[in-house]
C-alpha cells in the first residue's frame, strides 16, 4: 500500500509555425494504491513557466496576473488523473512577443517539489517539414492515452457582419475522453466568452483592455464554487448573441473557455470580421 503522485506535460506539437499559440495540457496522476488528499495552501497547486533554452531565463509565467482561491484540496482515487489545458500566446510576461527558437515548458505541481519539462521550437516560417536546429532535442508530444480529454470550438454563425448588427457566438466543449472531465469554478459562472480587439506589434496593454465583450459581464451568477462533470462524449454547448453596434470594421479575435479555478480551461479561439 503506497501513495505516489506522478506529473506530466505534453503540447500539441514541437513546432510551432508563426501565430500560432502553444496548447499546454497539464496532468496529475495517482499512481499509487492508496487515496491522495493535499490541501494547498494561499497559491495555486502548480505553476508553469517557459524558458529560454539556451540562456535559462523565464520569459513566461502562467500563474502571472491571475486570481486564486484561498485554499484549493486536490483529492484523487488510485488511478484518478486530473487534467488542465492551458494555452501560451508566445508572448512574454511583458506582453511582448518571444523571439524564434527553442524554449523549455516548465511544469511542477504543488504537492511536488520537482519538475518536469517539454521543449518546443517557435519557428518564423510557415513551410512543412521544418526541422528545429541541429542539437536541439524535439518537444514532448501528448502520447495516445486514456483518461479525461477535452475538446473545444469557438465560432460565430457567419463570419463577416457589418456595424448594427447582432451576431451569435458559439462555444462547445466536449470530453473525447474516456474517463469522466471534472471542473471547478469560484462562482456559477461556467463558461465564458469574449471579442477581443487585435493587438499591435510591440504595443503594451494593461490587463482586459482589449475584451470589447464579455459574456460574464452580462448576466448575474452565485459566489458559491461549483462544479461541471462532463462524461466520456459528452459536450456542452453554450450560445450568446453580441450586437455589434457600431464597433469599427475590422477583424476581431473571438475567446471562448471554462473560467475554472485560478485558471482558464479547454480555450477555443476563432474570428469574426466587420466590414466597412
Amino acid at each position: 500500500m503506497q501513495r505516489r503522485l506522478g506529473q506530466y506535460i505534453f503540447t500539441d506539437r514541437n513546432q510551432y509555425p508563426p501565430n500560432r499559440a502553444v496548447e499546454i495540457a497539464v496532468q496529475l496522476r495517482n499512481e499509487g494504491t492508496l487515496s491522495s488528499t493535499h490541501v494547498i495552501g494561499t497559491r495555486h497547486d502548480y505553476e508553469i513557466r517557459v524558458r529560454e533554452s539556451r540562456s535559462r531565463r523565464i520569459v513566461w509565467t502562467w500563474s502571472k496576473g491571475k486570481p486564486f482561491p484561498p485554499t484549493t484540496t486536490i483529492k484523487l482515487l488510485p488511478g484518478e488523473m486530473r487534467e488542465h489545458i492551458e494555452i501560451w500566446d508566445r508572448r512574454d510576461d511583458s506582453g511582448k512577443r518571444v523571439p524564434t527558437g527553442v524554449y523549455e515548458v516548465e511544469l511542477v505541481h504543488a504537492p511536488l517539489t520537482a519538475s518536469v519539462t517539454a521543449q518546443i521550437y517557435l519557428s518564423d516560417r510557415d513551410q512543412p517539414g521544418e526541422s528545429p536546429p541541429a542539437g536541439d532535442p524535439p518537444g514532448q508530444f501528448r502520447p495516445p492515452q486514456t483518461g479525461a480529454r477535452v475538446q473545444a470550438t469557438m465560432t460565430a454563425e457567419r463570419g463577416r457582419v457589418r456595424a448594427g448588427e447582432t451576431v451569435k457566438l458559439t462555444y462547445t466543449v466536449v470530453n473525447t475522453g474516456t474517463q469522466p472531465a471534472v471542473f471547478s469554478f469560484p462562482s456559477g459562472c461556467q463558461t465564458d466568452m469574449e471579442v477581443r480587439r487585435r493587438p499591435e506589434p510591440n504595443a503594451r496593454y494593461a490587463a482586459g483592455a482589449l475584451t470589447l465583450w464579455q459574456l460574464s459581464r452580462t448576466g448575474f451568477y452565485t459566489m458559491a464554487f461549483t462544479k461541471l462533470t462532463l462524461a466520456p462524449g459528452e459536450r456542452k454547448i453554450v450560445t450568446a448573441a453580441w450586437a455589434v453596434g457600431n464597433t469599427p470594421p475590422g477583424t476581431y479575435d473571438l475567446l471562448g473557455y471554462l473560467p475554472t479555478t485560478g485558471s482558464k480551461s479547454a480555450e477555443a479561439v476563432g474570428s469574426l470580421t466587420i466590414a466597412p
